[in-house]
């Protein structure tokens, strides 16, 4: 597998979160669409996760001040995407953003809390143009650094069934499955059945 080099940083300039937002949407765009914002204007989701995203929970492979690709951490504080009601509303309006506050809510619930053994990895995302080059590997690699750091002893991830390729990374890195949840009746519209819950002990 060809790599390229990367600096793993955890802070970012103003242009930099915007890149941060972007790729995000781009990497996740069905489920914005179907499942998060209900929306398939890539600015308005630009917009609502530039105010919503905890920067500083995220680590970030920065190529020539590029942003190449990210991780969230969720510590147990509170989600890396945290689409609040006033991000929402500053872009859809009251009611708009009323509803899909709601909306989010409901999808939420589904997500229980980070144990206090463990970090939980909410999304990762590379860039497109860089896939395939290791950074996602790099990222996860200083995750597990970041994790044994902080005294904690195993790290959690979900993937979904229609992403084979993120799966065999996770599994390549010492990732096991141990829940299988069906979701078809709420997320086949933003394109997967199942979510697989996954786990690695770190030493």
């Amino acid at each position: 597998m060809s790599t390229i080099e990367v600096e793993i940083v955890n802070r970012l300039d103003e242009a930099q979160k915007l890149e941060v937002a972007r790729l995000f949407y781009q990497g996740f765009t069905l489920k914005f669409n179907a499942l998060w914002l209900f929306t398939r204007n890539e600015q308005q989701a630009v917009e609502v996760l530039c105010r919503s995203l905890r920067y500083d929970d995220g680590l970030y492979a920065v190529r020539g001040g590029r942003v190449m690709g990210f991780i969230g951490l969720e510590k147990g504080h509170g989600f890396f995407a945290t689409l609040g009601y006033e991000a929402l509303r500053h872009t859809f309006g009251i009611a708009g953003g009323a509803w899909r506050y709601a909306a989010y809510g409901i999808f939420r619930m589904f997500h229980s809390g980070v144990p206090k053994d463990s970090i939980h990895i909410d999304p990762l995302v590379v860039s497109s143009e860089a896939r395939g080059l290791g950074i996602g590997t790099r990222l996860l690699e200083a995750a597990f650094a970041l994790t044994r750091q902080a005294n904690r002893s195993k790290m959690l991830l979900e993937v979904v069934d229609t992403n084979p390729q993120a799966k065999k990374l996770y599994e390549r890195l010492g990732f096991r499955t141990f829940k299988v949840q069906n979701t078809r009746l709420f997320t086949e519209q933003a394109g997967f059945a199942k979510v697989l819950h996954m786990e690695k002990l770190l030493d």
